[in-house]
């Protein structure tokens, strides 16, 4: 299988995100935290969630992000983030998170999500962020290290 060509369209297009959309969820309960006045998940804080599933979703991947950032062989910064809401979620919600890197460039990479309650068969929101590599200490570019390029691939099934 190769690497998918897959757009903004593509995921923000669909409306049944079943279990086979992503091979990797993750878990999430909402917190009273996350709620604003009006009783429903904050819009910003789908960001936090999303964040905390990349960053778990790249230990399922065997990749050491504490060491990987220490020693500045791999560390992104975020160029772009788009988002769907399409149903609020609400406090003690039962969330489960799919996240797949669905594009990998010289040194950027396309995350895309959906933020779903299963149990309730509800979709609340579908997006992608566009991550860039770089260098902590020059602020550069720098390519997608192999290492992160053949653990990803091997996950998602694309040739390598």
């Amino acid at each position: 299988m190769e690497q998918p060509t897959e757009t903004r369209s593509a995921i923000s297009m669909q409306t049944d995100i079943g279990k086979d959309t992503f091979r990797f969820w993750f878990p999430w309960r909402v917190r009273y935290r996350d709620c604003d006045k009006q009783g429903v998940v904050y819009f910003a804080v789908y960001l936090e969630y999303i964040e905390h599933a990349l960053m778990e979703y790249f230990r399922a991947l065997g990749i050491d992000l504490r060491r990987t950032i220490e020693e500045g062989s791999f560390d992104w910064a975020a160029v772009h983030a788009e988002i769907d809401w399409r149903s609020p979620a609400v406090f003690d919600d039962e969330l489960a998170i799919g996240l797949r890197v669905s594009r990998i460039g010289r040194s950027s990479f396309d995350v895309e999500f959906a933020v779903t309650n299963a149990e309730k068969n509800v979709l609340h929101a579908v997006g992608r962020l566009v991550l860039v590599c770089f260098d902590v200490r020059t602020r550069q570019a720098r390519p997608v290290p192999d290492f992160v390029r053949q653990a990803v691939e091997r996950f998602e099934g694309w040739a390598c």
